[in-house]
């Protein structure tokens, strides 16, 4: 279940249907509501329809920069199908390999660069042969790297 909806997920952004795209990530939020990865695509979502300031406090709470909800007994069931939310989010053939490289470069591009490090991994897990997340990996790793030597 959870793979078919980040499959349906990747092929409403892929398309450009960024509402559907929304409405899929809230509702596994909905149902998940401690998982970090589609909190980070309604994150995308949002800053790609000019909604940056929701997309920056979605994006702090992805991190653990924000509190979330306290976990309860209604939400201890959902911890253990949000472990299953990357797996089924970048496994190799994920439709959201696309989404992934673009929510790197737009996480590196607001200074969060192991957020963005994670995205591109995740594109790289989900299509290995990803010749421009490889690129972006590089570019943050070195530009990471000038940035603690100075």
């Amino acid at each position: 279940m959870i793979n078919a909806l980040f499959d349906l997920l990747g092929a409403f952004y892929q398309s450009g249907d960024l509402a559907q795209a929304e409405w899929i990530a809230r509702s596994i939020l909905q149902a998940i509501p401690d998982d970090s990865v589609s909190l980070q695509f309604l994150g995308l979502v949002y800053y790609r329809t000019r909604r940056r300031a929701q997309a920056l406090q979605v994006f702090a709470a992805a991190a653990g920069d924000l509190p979330r909800e306290q976990p309860t007994a209604a939400t201890d069931a959902s911890l253990q199908a949000s472990a299953q939310c990357l797996p089924a989010a970048s496994g190799h053939g994920s439709t959201l390999a696309g989404a992934w490289y673009d929510l790197g470069l737009l996480l590196f591009r607001l200074r969060r660069p192991q957020q963005a490090v994670s995205a591109l991994l995740a594109a790289l897990n989900a299509r290995p042969d990803f010749h421009r997340a490889q690129r972006a990996l590089a570019l943050i790793s070195h530009f990471s790297g000038r940035n603690r030597s100075a």
